[in-house]
């Protein structure tokens, strides 16, 4: 399935830029959308709620067997939030997309292989590649990246 995701994008990209504009868009918000709802929860319990804490660190520690797993849950949730946040933005969009593929790459390997695979195991791969698109092909001309850049090239100061 997401091959032939992968060969439909490339198509519309190839064939119909102004197409392809529109579906990195959707490709951003809704992945921006969904790594923002999946961790704003948990970065929160993991500060605030020392219950959830204990959650974490049995997850992290020993089911998956991280090091300092509480740390390890913080940064993974931590970078699926802000990942998501600027992903969403279109705004460091290479760098936030980088961010969320590693995370998702990781969690693939470690929490979705086996007996996970199948229900959260195509989440993770998903959210992958559509963060390799965005790591590929940037925001496109509807994020703030774009915005950006273009009024560096024109010449405008952009006030600080």
């Amino acid at each position: 399935m997401e091959i032939t995701f992968l060969f439909i994008v490339s198509f519309m990209k190839d064939h119909n830029p102004k197409t392809w504009n529109y579906i990195l868009l959707l490709v951003r918000v809704w992945l921006g959308y969904r790594m923002f709802g999946a961790s704003y929860s948990s970065v929160i319990d993991i500060i605030f709620h020392p219950g959830e804490r204990a959650f974490f660190i049995k997850w992290f520690g020993e089911e998956l067997h991280f090091p300092m797993p509480l740390t390890m849950a913080f940064l993974a949730k931590g970078a699926e939030l802000s990942g998501g946040i600027f992903v969403f933005l279109g705004l460091f969009t290479r760098p936030a997309a980088l961010l969320i593929a590693f995370t998702m790459f990781v969690a693939t390997l470690t929490a979705n292989l086996g007996e996970n695979w199948i229900i959260d195991g195509g989440f993770t791969v998903s959210y992958f590649l559509f963060a390799l698109i965005l790591i590929s092909e940037g925001s496109g001309k509807f994020g703030l990246d774009y915005l950006i850049s273009r009024k560096k090239a024109s010449g405008l100061s952009i006030p600080q």
